[in-house]
């Protein structure tokens, strides 16, 4: 039970590589994640004007050292907001998104040139949406797990940074998602006996966007063998994918800004 390899989803704790507990279907991993929307004040382009499809992953830098970059990914602009030298962006953000105390100049890259830059910048709130759970199907526990639940303390059921560890087929590890996790509740699972079938908070996991589930089951099969069988060309492989741990057959990730050496993508926050 503590070896990696028996499911395709494994949950293990960041801290120590515990394995909590090993499953092979995970009800919302695909959804539709919240899109963070600026509209960056006074946009001055550095090259062709901004609109549409952006790139997989845009970088926001803020002017001097005080604070770090923060990521968005999968980025589009439907270009100038209408009446006004502001330019709108949308994206996914990264773990900490931007720095709330900025004020000042921002400058924004696609990891291959500086696309512009702005005198100030505004983070356009979306209505509140309740995020459904993540659910393990099937989960054989560790004995760790088992005794948390039952004891059932709010202390217990913080299982706090975990990471759902994604394999293929052949049981490679593709990726894996870190998150904060809160045990919600949990069930006997009708796919047998012992297993379980546990509810994590969803406020901490970002899904996997929908239109990206069927290249996600196509590198479960395994990696292509070329690039053509990857389908859309904007995306070289399903977003996600292209983790910090060496992935054989992916692709590499693209530059960082020059200039900035500690540009880096940041830890989930403590809750």
């Amino acid at each position: 039970m503590e070896h990696r390899g028996h499911g395709r989803f494994t949950l293990v704790d960041t801290e120590d590589d515990h394995v909590w507990g090993v499953c092979a279907a995970v009800d919302g991993l695909f959804g539709e994640p919240g899109r963070g929307t600026y509209e960056l004040f006074d946009w001055v382009p550095e090259g062709a004007e901004v609109r549409g499809w952006v790139g997989d992953r845009v970088w926001l830098v803020p002017d001097g050292d005080t604070f770090d970059a923060w990521l968005l990914a999968d980025a589009e602009s439907p270009g100038r907001h209408s009446g006004t030298s502001s330019l709108v962006l949308t994206g996914l953000d990264d773990y900490e998104g931007p720095p709330e105390e900025h004020r000042g100049r921002v400058r924004v890259h696609d990891g291959y040139r500086w696309l512009g830059s702005c005198a100030e910048f505004a983070r356009i709130l979306p209505p509140e949406q309740t995020t459904p759970p993540l659910v393990l199907r099937g989960l054989a526990p560790s004995r760790r797990l088992q005794a948390a639940l039952a004891k059932g303390t709010r202390r217990a059921l913080n299982l706090e940074e975990i990471a759902l560890e994604i394999r293929d087929d052949q049981g490679n590890l593709l990726t894996d998602r870190p998150f904060w996790a809160k045990a919600n509740a949990w069930r006997p699972s009708s796919t047998g006996t012992d297993l379980i079938d546990l509810e994590l908070e969803g406020g901490c996991f970002t899904p996997v966007p929908e239109h990206h589930r069927p290249l996600w089951e196509r590198w479960f099969a395994g990696p292509p063998d070329t690039p053509e069988h990857l389908g859309r060309p904007r995306h070289p492989a399903p977003q996600g994918l292209v983790g910090s741990r060496p992935r054989t057959g992916l692709p590499a990730r693209p530059p960082r800004p020059s200039g900035r050496s500690h540009l880096r993508t940041r830890r989930p926050p403590r809750y």
